[in-house]
């Protein structure tokens, strides 16, 4: 697998498109490639504008049409990198994504001013794709996600969530897909089973099912050992997740790899501890604040859920400590910051 993606890398490296440097057009290498839109549409930018795209786009938005009323008119481009995940780790990625994804940030590059990541780990990775492909390197900032949860403080939780706010419960929000690695957390609650643990809290599962965990869902259902502690919430609205946050013993985050790890921001925010992997950026959102683990390791989570299940003591101490020094950070700030950066690269008076 790690030789394909290598081999996909060098073909992506061929692909994308490069500017001639005798003429102001394009040549792009495939006809797939081309502009779907004609160079004389018109578009509603002027040269003082700053163009703004934060959506996961990468197979919507026509790079070299951008490229071209970009060198065109003149305005400037602060385009976002989540994460490059489908590149490093093409395996966690639902379809042939790999060589598609790579060549989407090469033409990016061309069209950036500034990409705004939103990591340290996530800009130290695009450096890294963007070196590997030849592409050129615009300016990469890191901007912090928010990780407030709008909510009203006397709504109601659903009837459905109101049953768990009397019991002893661990959190995990996620989609339940390959990458965030539920299949830990499951194998270290039945470890805990088969060692004679039976007081255990329920294990609430936060998420949509998603791409290749067919066979993990089908054991969540069947395995007797883990039926009595499992529950899975879809749909959950806003208002519920603040419940769930706020009630939760604590939460749990296992994921083999993150751009960012927006549901322990989201924990920390609400005051929870939580026991966490040692991925990517995670240690950047929660410092020394919480517990990292290996995400391979299931002897070790089964342990470390275990000794906190046990200590609540621990727990008080830990959630104390996130009171005192963790600064959640407003969307209305993750949004400013977003919108300082582009004024300040826009010229002569901004027009976003």
């Amino acid at each position: 697998a790690a030789a394909r993606s290598a081999l996909e890398l060098k073909k992506a490296a061929h692909l994308f498109f490069r500017p001639e440097s005798n003429t102001p057009g394009l040549s792009p290498a495939t006809e797939s490639t081309q502009p779907t839109l004609k160079a004389s549409a018109p578009v509603p930018f002027q040269a003082q504008d700053t163009y703004i795209s934060l959506g996961l786009d990468w197979d919507q938005k026509d790079v070299i049409f951008l490229y071209e009323q970009r060198q065109h008119i003149g305005f400037k481009t602060l385009l976002f990198c989540y994460d490059i995940i489908p590149v490093k780790l093409p395996h966690l990625c639902v379809g042939d994504v790999s060589a598609k994804f790579a060549m989407y940030f090469a033409n990016l590059a061309w069209s950036a001013d500034k990409i705004q990541c939103i990591s340290e780990c996530s800009r130290s990775d695009l450096q890294q794709l963007l070196t590997d492909l030849g592409a050129p390197i615009p300016e990469l900032e890191v901007v912090r996600l928010g990780c407030d949860i709008p909510s009203s403080p006397d709504e109601e939780p659903t009837p459905e969530v109101a049953k768990l706010m009397g019991q002893k419960y661990l959190l995990f929000v996620s989609t339940i897909e390959r990458r965030k690695n539920h299949e830990t957390v499951y194998r270290a609650y039945t470890r805990m089973v088969d060692q004679g643990c039976t007081e255990l809290p329920q294990l609430v599962f936060v998420g949509m099912p998603g791409w290749g965990v067919n066979d993990l869902l089908a054991d969540l259902r069947l395995d007797p050992r883990i039926v009595p502690y499992i529950r899975i919430l879809n749909h959950v609205t806003d208002a519920d997740l603040v419940h769930l946050y706020r009630n939760a013993y604590f939460t749990v985050y296992p994921s083999l790899y993150e751009g960012w790890g927006l549901p322990v921001a989201e924990s920390l925010a609400y005051g929870k501890f939580c026991l966490t992997a040692n991925s990517a950026s995670i240690p950047e959102v929660g410092g020394d604040l919480i517990e990292y683990l290996d995400p391979w390791d299931v002897p070790q989570w089964a342990e470390r859920l275990r000794w906190y299940i046990d200590h609540p003591a621990a727990l008080e101490v830990a959630e104390q400590r996130i009171r005192e020094h963790y600064r959640p950070t407003p969307w209305s700030e993750c949004a400013a910051s977003i919108l300082g950066a582009s004024i300040t690269r826009a010229c002569s008076g901004s027009g976003v």
